[in-house]
């Protein structure tokens, strides 16, 4: 059974299931759901716990005999398995495992995010039946605020709207780093309302920008974002071809999906059809209705002329032209001529 993070404590009391499986790319709330799974696991009398780092080469009969074998201090016992990825003997051993699970074992599963495609396997179907599988999402920037909000209300703290927009910015991309100021904030604030003064004072500038932040701006139509996030990844010393490659293929998709509605297809199937998945729906199908094929056309000659800059064919300002391709990007508006609405 597919659950989402917050439905996960009420599922392991009402279902007694032999696997719970974690699954995400965000590493403080795997951590954090993880560790509500063996906490769970404690208070049901799983006194034993045996840690197993699948790396390569690992033999997965191995987890099979560990099923099966007794324990020599507790009745009860947790399999804490972290595989580093998910191939074909894994598969199996998974699946045999749930052919006969052992009642007095529970398995947590953590893994990296399982793509869609993979969920829709005849093997991935066949484990979930018999688990649990708590897919965890990042925190986009919509969404950090409320995360922020509900994180300091856990440790009986409110915050003002001035002081809470400075604490997103500064932890923006890093949950790691959010969930310590908040720990941070809660040892120094003299009170329960967290002002915009004490965040200036304790809290540091954590933010942790990617290529993913900045093409997802630039999809989203956020262009102060997107301009912020260059900036930051200039400052880190990102190299521009390696931003213009990751810029370029959002573009030629973009491209396809505009072509294949051309044809009378709806921007959700097309979306759909190219597995685009979880937050980037949305951020993709705006893309979709703000670009024209003559605006994605314009948008990879800039980016061309970017290419030929970063080479020393052209004497212009590599950051500038990316600057430009990323305004563009996320407003098509400002194309020469208006393209994206002609």
């Amino acid at each position: 059974m597919q659950i989402k993070p917050e439905q996960l404590a009420q599922r392991l009391k009402q279902q007694a299931v032999p696997l719970v499986w974690i699954s995400g790319d965000e590493s403080l709330l795997v951590q954090e759901a993880s560790d509500l799974v063996r906490k769970f696991a404690r208070e049901q009398g799983f006194s034993e716990r045996e840690v197993i780092d699948a790396g390569a080469g690992y033999d997965w009969n191995q987890l099979l005999l560990s099923n099966n074998s007794l324990s020599l201090f507790a009745d009860r016992k947790l399999i804490d398995l972290r595989p580093t990825r998910i191939d074909e003997n894994a598969r199996e051993a998974l699946v045999a495992y749930l052919d006969n699970p052992n009642p007095d074992n529970l398995l947590l599963l953590t893994t990296g995010k399982i793509e869609k495609a993979a969920q829709s396997s005849k093997w991935f179907m066949a484990i979930e039946a018999k688990a649990l599988f708590c897919t965890i999402w990042p925190v986009n920037e919509q969404q950090l605020p409320g995360w922020m909000e509900q994180r300091l209300g856990q440790q009986g703290l409110s915050i003002n709207a001035d002081a809470l927009q400075l604490l997103c910015d500064r932890v923006e991309g890093n949950l790691l780093a959010a969930a310590q100021e908040v720990e941070k904030l809660r040892i120094v604030a003299k009170g329960t309302t967290i002002t915009l003064e004490l965040v200036l004072e304790a809290v540091a500038d954590n933010s942790r920008f990617t290529v993913y932040s900045l093409t997802d701006a630039c999809l989203g139509g956020n262009t102060e974002r997107a301009l912020k996030i260059l900036d930051h990844l200039r400052a880190e010393g990102d190299e521009p071809l390696a931003l213009l490659a990751m810029l370029t293929r959002e573009l030629r998709g973009l491209s396809a999906m505009l072509a294949d509605m051309s044809r009378g297809r709806s921007a959700r199937d097309v979306v759909q059809a190219n597995r685009v998945w979880g937050n980037r729906v949305q951020l993709t199908e705006r893309a979709l209705q703000i670009h024209n094929p003559r605006s994605i056309q314009a948008l990879l000659e800039r980016a061309r002329i970017v290419d030929q800059t970063v080479k020393g064919l052209m004497v212009r300002s590599v950051w500038d032209e990316l600057a430009s391709l990323v305004l563009q990007f996320s407003n098509p508006r400002l194309l020469p001529g208006l393209l994206a609405l002609t």
